[in-house]
């Protein structure tokens, strides 16, 4: 038996089976950070397209790509992160897509603790804090999802404006 062709397939198919592991790796998981247009609703459409009646397809191809946040609605659970596709659609659940933004940028709550070197405990210190405001203009958006039976119920946005909710004094 010839082992010459079993030694030319290891030496070219290993190589390029970690060429495409590498590849592979180099894919970003990061999240997208959702911009100001992204929490404006026409009528109960959001501007990904997603409305009222629409399910969980729908929703997790406009948003797989963001940090979803998910509460029960029957109960008093907290808002919590939880994977898209395991969220539970079927009960009664709430889910919320939101992101601050600083000085009308948006950021993420990791960025905001990294670019001031805060750990996350001390965030909401941080942006409700006079100097800070007094620096920083804060804006808090979110898309809230209200999920009965595996259907969208209602759709809603808002936003909490930290300098307004504060009242930041004028420096003295």
């Amino acid at each position: 038996m010839n082992m010459k062709p079993l030694k030319y397939i290891k030496k070219t198919l290993i190589p390029l089976l970690l060429f495409t592991l590498l590849l592979s790796g180099c894919e970003s998981n990061e999240q997208k950070v959702a911009s100001a247009e992204m929490f404006e609703l026409d009528g109960s459409t959001t501007s990904e397209g997603v409305s009222v009646g629409d399910g969980s397809a729908e929703f997790i191809k406009a948003y797989r790509d963001y940090v979803i946040w998910a509460a029960y609605t029957n109960s008093s659970s907290n808002y919590m992160v939880m994977s898209i596709n395991e969220i539970p659609y079927e009960d009664s659940i709430s889910t919320l897509i939101a992101n601050f933004f600083i000085d009308d940028v948006p950021t993420s709550e990791e960025a905001i603790c990294e670019d001031n070197g805060i750990e996350e405990s001390a965030l909401y210190s941080l942006l409700s804090s006079s100097a800070y405001l007094r620096a920083h203009e804060v804006i808090y958006r979110y898309l809230r999802f209200t999920w009965e039976d595996s259907v969208i119920t209602d759709i809603d946005s808002g936003e909490l404006n930290y300098n307004e909710t504060y009242e930041v004094p004028p420096d003295e």
